[in-house]
């Protein structure tokens, strides 16, 4: 991509935006495109929803600047926390109370692996979509910190019971990642959030920033960043709200997009310099 000069930021969900769920592997256009924009001078951060251990192998691999992990709970500078806050202990064991009294599982994102309060399909089908390992005899957020919960309940049960989540428990957001899951992070803290703490320190503006994105946990940064772009394989709510749409992501979505904003910034930063008559300035 040497023919885009202006430093840009770059924000990219993990999965189903960069890894592919059905090879559990991240395409290797999408990798060599990534290279790419570090080798342009632009710097590169992935925000995902993992824990960064859980995110560790495909981390590796992109070699980012910053890591957003947890949905902004945590962020990394290479291998140091740079950012953190975790939820209140006493506030999330009411929460996760209050769910058990009417018939409902919870769970915990502990970094590698999941604690989850009982052992159903309903519980452990929206971790195998993800490779995570669980067990069920350990409630690790009776023990210390934790960044991210999960609830776990169907979908057809959003209308009502959401709302009343929310009148109870109205410091904390819920945000559905599967039929049956929910996440469970700060009312302040998201994807975007933690994008907005990376471009300070790094001295970007929303407006120079482009992120990628397929769930709803990243309908706030599409929204917030100069540039959204949602995955064709991704949620139909975020994808209404994008300001484009890549192509699948196992159709060579990501490479394919990179290119096509590659060649219409040339194509601008071109006209902007002729209309001025000289040099200009280089638009991205």
């Amino acid at each position: 991509m040497s023919r885009v000069t202006k430093p840009r930021i770059f924000f990219f969900d993990i999965d189903n935006t960069l890894l592919d769920h059905r090879t559990l592997t991240i395409p290797p256009s999408a990798l060599a495109a990534i290279d790419d924009l570090k080798r342009a001078g632009h710097t590169v951060v992935i925000a995902t929803g993992r824990a960064h251990g859980h995110a560790r192998p495909f981390i590796d691999q992109i070699r980012p600047d910053y890591a957003i992990t947890q949905n902004g709970a945590r962020i990394l500078h290479g291998e140091t926390e740079a950012f953190s806050v975790p939820l209140p202990r006493q506030r999330l064991v009411a929460l996760f109370d209050w769910m058990s009294e009417r018939g409902h599982f919870f769970g915990i994102n502990d970094d590698t692996s999941g604690y989850l309060s009982a052992l159903t399909p309903m519980t452990t089908e929206p971790l195998d979509t993800v490779a995570m390992p669980y067990q069920s005899d350990r409630p690790i957020h009776l023990e210390r910190d934790i960044y991210q919960g999960w609830l776990f309940f169907d979908e057809a049960l959003d209308a009502t019971l959401i709302p009343a989540l929310r009148e109870h428990f109205p410091e904390f957001e819920l945000t559905r990642w599967h039929r049956w899951a929910v996440d469970v992070q700060l009312r302040a803290v998201n994807k975007w959030t933690g994008c907005q703490w990376v471009m300070a320190r790094t001295g970007f503006t929303p407006a120079q920033a482009i992120a990628f994105g397929d769930g709803l946990n990243d309908r706030q940064m599409l929204q917030g960043v100069g540039l959204g772009i949602a995955m064709d394989n991704g949620h139909p709510d975020l994808k209404a709200i994008a300001d484009r749409i890549a192509p699948a992501l196992h159709l060579d979505g990501i490479a394919r997009m990179l290119e096509e904003i590659r060649d219409q910034m040339s194509e601008i930063r071109d006209q902007h310099r002729a209309a001025l008559g000289s040099a200009g300035v280089p638009l991205f």
